[in-house]
């Protein structure tokens, strides 16, 4: 007969085995950690573990949470190219939020609450306007149909009324809103009643223009570039409604390969003293304006009328 101390050890091999194989198995990303010299944190993805998306994460401390967003902060500064040197003469790069130009808008009488009506506002909240109609879109929800006609009618507004530009137009806060709530009977078993409450809540979104400025750092530089524009750009060159020229012209912004290629090739130029901020901004920015003013130039020289000026 095996002794309780022959069992344990044995247990003891077999639990090391399956921990062994499991790391070999998965694929892990080398994390420095201030207890450990190295920790591997399995990339969990579909086929490759066991563990479901809603499953909390084993040993998530704070301590590597902080560690973890560290990194990220880190990594999103990395992207940044910033000027060398500080023009006073030139416009700054980023815009002022509050500067006064912002639009409000609001839906009132919403039947939901305001628990759902915060998901849909951390969903569209800095996003680009399309972007935004597309996300709530793709739920295929009825109940999402107040958001998608509020969103909607902010980009009429924006773009027939005001007269701005769509692709630089973005939700910078979105709120949910307390309203009020219409009680009504309802009947029970054994001849009892109850009141229902159903909310009656409200959701607003404020939306801002970006500055040119502030929209050649995003796009380029930062190259976050909004998805709606991206997928426009594969379809008309999948579709041979734009020369295959185009594909070089719009490489900086067309899929997240080509986008990295750019970056790469941005850092290279800062690095070598070839990039100059200003400069290429005021080219970006003087060739953005010709493109916006393409049509009506072309309807002008077709009727023999000198073009408009920038």
């Amino acid at each position: 007969r095996a002794s309780p101390a022959m069992w344990s050890a044995t247990a003891s091999r077999l639990r090391q085995r399956v921990v062994a194989a499991a790391s070999n198995s998965a694929r892990g990303a080398l994390v420095q950690t201030p207890g450990d010299a190295s920790v591997v944190w399995p990339l969990l993805r579909p086929g490759l573990g066991t563990r479901g998306f809603f499953f909390p994460r084993k040993n998530w401390f704070p301590w590597r949470v902080r560690i973890v967003r560290q990194r990220q902060a880190a990594c999103r500064q990395k992207r940044h190219i910033w000027p060398r040197r500080v023009n006073p003469e030139e416009a700054p790069i980023f815009g002022v939020k509050e500067d006064g130009t912002q639009l409000s808008f609001r839906e009132k009488e919403i039947r939901m609450g305001t628990k759902k009506l915060l998901d849909y506002a951390r969903i569209i909240r800095n996003k680009q306007i399309q972007d935004a109609v597309d996300w709530v879109e793709s739920m295929a929800r009825m109940k999402s149909e107040p958001i998608l006609k509020l969103l909607k009618k902010a980009m009429k507004d924006c773009g027939e009324k005001r007269r701005m530009d769509l692709a630089r137009v973005y939700v910078f806060d979105a709120q949910p809103m307390r309203g009020f709530f219409v009680k009504s009977i309802r009947k029970m078993s054994r001849g009892n009643y109850g009141v229902n409450k159903s909310p009656r809540n409200m959701f607003m979104i404020r939306v801002r223009e970006m500055p040119m400025e502030e929209w050649f750092h995003k796009v380029y530089i930062y190259n976050k570039v909004p998805r709606s524009i991206a997928t426009d750009m594969r379809l008309a060159l999948h579709q041979n409604r734009v020369s295959p020229q185009m594909q070089k012209e719009w490489s900086p912004y067309l899929c997240s390969s080509s986008r990295m290629f750019h970056r790469k090739e941005l850092k290279w130029l800062d690095k070598t003293r070839q990039f100059d901020y200003y400069e290429a901004r005021r080219e970006w920015i003087q060739k953005y304006k010709a493109n916006l003013m393409r049509a009506s130039t072309e309807a002008r020289e077709a009727r023999g009328l000198p073009a408009l000026s920038l």
